[in-house]
């Protein structure tokens, strides 16, 4: 089975809204860090974590963009639904 034309439109919508939410923690993230009352293990932790973060965003946002450009989901690492 392929992806139907509409599945590859759910999929970067759904890909473009986890990239949204990764960014939004990413900035909340980088906020803890920069906290001078935050401990310093929870500012090293949340620097950490934002920078995970906001690279998966990234990357949502990039699988997103060549959905769109007409690259098979599968070979992105999407299984076919």
């Amino acid at each position: 089975m392929r992806w139907t034309s509409a599945a590859r439109t759910n999929l970067a919508a759904n890909l473009d809204q986890a990239a949204a939410a990764d960014e939004a923690a990413a900035a909340s993230g980088r906020a803890v860090a920069a906290d001078p009352t935050a401990t310093p293990t929870a500012r090293q932790q949340a620097a950490t974590a934002s920078g995970f973060l906001a690279d998966q965003a990234r990357y949502l946002r990039a699988d997103a963009a060549a959905v769109r450009d007409g690259a098979d989901p599968v070979e992105l690492g999407y299984p076919t639904p």
